[in-house]
């Protein structure tokens, strides 16, 4: 892992965001780009205003960052960090940005929210979770940093892939970690038919071949609700998925289980593509 991108909004989940990132850049010895992408705000009101200039704006916002660097640096002197501001709206310049650099990982702050805002409104990066082309590791304000130990991989073994889940392999060996590859079916589901099972069994060891990692399969009607409870009882340290594609209507109507799994998980969740 040679670069971690970690965008910013300035605020209390963000700042546990960065200190969570920079524990992984300092075992790693990764690059630390700190990021914050502005948009000149509208305003409608029939009384004049004086707004701040693009020059002005962006100068404020790397004076934060550098603010933040200098903390950073003050406990961490060997780490790299970097400062970048970015004109626009944020998921487009964040994914943008991660392309151009090609970042190993985009760490950022979660912030929980009641069930009408995660269905129709969502977040920055419940958005990054879903849409990024690189790893997003989202974590919560409560969750402070630990050792990954235990690592979940929710998935249905179709979803194996060797290129996906390089960052995955390369975090379980750094920390010597246990990955639990959890299926999570109801009784609506049928079994696939013994060859498809077998075919998808071997592929999920041969791209889990150098990792320790057992596989587990539970019931329960509700998929979130599955592997909250697998955290809970096992203490995992980390909730590994790989988001599906879904039609807007979906996004809205069915709330897809990566972004429930973002709010309601108490430990980071790392979404792989």
């Amino acid at each position: 892992m040679k670069t971690i991108l970690v965008p910013t909004d300035f605020s209390k989940v963000a700042d546990n965001a960065i200190n969570y990132a920079t524990e992984i850049a300092k075992l790693t010895k990764a690059k630390l780009i700190l990021f914050h992408a502005y948009h000149v705000p509208v305003v409608t009101t029939e009384v004049p205003i004086v707004m701040p200039s693009l020059d002005e704006l962006e100068k404020d916002c790397m004076e934060g960052l550098l603010k933040i660097s200098t903390r950073l640096h003050s406990k961490l002197s060997t780490t790299n960090i970097e400062c970048v501001v970015k004109c626009g709206f944020a998921v487009e310049e964040i994914n943008q940005y991660a392309s151009e650099i090609k970042a190993d990982l985009v760490v950022m702050g979660m912030q929980g929210a009641g069930s009408l805002t995660e269905r129709l409104i969502g977040s920055v990066t419940t958005s990054l979770l879903r849409e990024s082309k690189c790893p997003v590791l989202a974590i919560v304000q409560k969750v402070k940093f630990k050792a990954i130990k235990k690592i979940v991989l929710a998935c249905d073994y179709q979803e194996m892939d060797k290129s996906a889940l390089a960052s995955l392999n390369e975090i379980a060996s750094l920390y010597k970690s246990h990955i639990y590859v959890l299926n999570v079916a109801n009784e609506a589901e049928l079994c696939p038919p013994i060859p498809v099972a077998v075919k998808d069994f071997l592929r999920l060891e041969d791209t889990l071949e150098n990792v320790d990692h057992t596989v587990h399969c539970i019931e329960n009607e509700n998929v979130v609700e599955g592997i909250n409870e697998f955290v809970s009882e096992h203490h995992m340290d980390m909730v590994v998925m790989i988001p599906r594609k879904h039609s807007f209507l979906q996004n809205i109507f069915n709330e897809p289980n990566t972004k429930r799994m973002a709010f309601h998980a108490n430990v980071p969740l790392l979404t792989l593509h």
